[in-house]
């Protein structure tokens, strides 16, 4: 008998010291934040995506890559701050529709494009972050990201058909804006310190580009000396995460 309740008093103990060390262990894990690479691809859209010579609107922007770097430090359970440094590179096209456009406003045989830099922003954003737990490892975050951005629209060159010397240019222009970023993911605790995240996020500026064109002899065809509509694109990522 008495063997018996000192058994049991010994597997009580022994219990008890057992979920101590959990909740200890839980504890210690407690996700103070973390830091990741993150990339992916960005379709772009609206005005800044158009092809069309005719229209001033036209960006002639396509679909891109962004990187960056992303943190998230936690201030009270799951709310924190999010911050994002990142660069998003998009591509260029129509490029055919512009030297075709200009041959008939100059009323040429051919005229031949040349793209000069490109379209891109550089971002620093910074924001609200809510972490929603769906198991033990799987996260559900949510983050609304504002903040600078500087943006380049690229320009071009265009050779006309009859000589040496005859071409005009369209300069690369820059210009900064407010940027805004909100989105949704997934993140995956893989263990301890590492993970991997999956997140849609929306992303906007709206820069006023001022532009500059050299030896532009006549305002014949399409000529741009502002353009300010917004950049649109989501940013489709894969990140790799530290947990801190």
């Amino acid at each position: 008998m008495i063997s018996t309740i000192m058994a049991c008093c010994l597997f009580t103990v022994l219990g008890a010291n057992a979920q101590n060390n959990q909740n200890s262990m839980a504890k210690s894990m407690k996700e103070k934040g973390y830091i990741g690479i993150t990339g992916g691809f960005s379709p772009v859209f609206g005005n800044f995506s158009k092809a069309e010579y005719s229209d001033p609107k036209s960006g002639f922007a396509s679909s891109g890559m962004n990187i960056g770097l992303t943190g998230v430090y936690f201030i009270k359970h799951h709310f924190g701050i999010k911050g994002l440094i990142s660069y998003n590179g998009y591509g260029y096209h129509g490029a055919q529709s512009l030297a075709d456009g200009y041959k008939e406003a100059f009323d040429l045989d051919s005229t031949t494009l040349y793209r000069k830099g490109n379209n891109r922003t550089f971002n620093i954003l910074v924001g609200p972050y809510y972490s929603l737990p769906l198991s033990d490892r799987l996260h559900l975050d949510f983050s609304v990201l504002i903040g600078y951005s500087n943006a380049q629209l690229a320009g071009n060159e265009l050779f006309l058909e009859d000589g040496v010397g005859n071409q005009f240019e369209q300069k690369p222009a820059t210009a900064s804006a407010f940027g805004y970023q909100a989105g949704a993911g997934l993140r995956y605790d893989l263990g301890r310190h590492f993970g991997i995240g999956i997140q849609a996020d929306y992303f906007g500026a709206n820069p006023d580009f001022k532009v500059d064109n050299t030896n532009r002899k006549n305002e014949a065809g399409r000529l741009l000396t502002q353009y300010h509509e917004p950049i649109q694109s989501l940013n489709l990522n894969l990140t790799v995460i530290y947990r801190l």
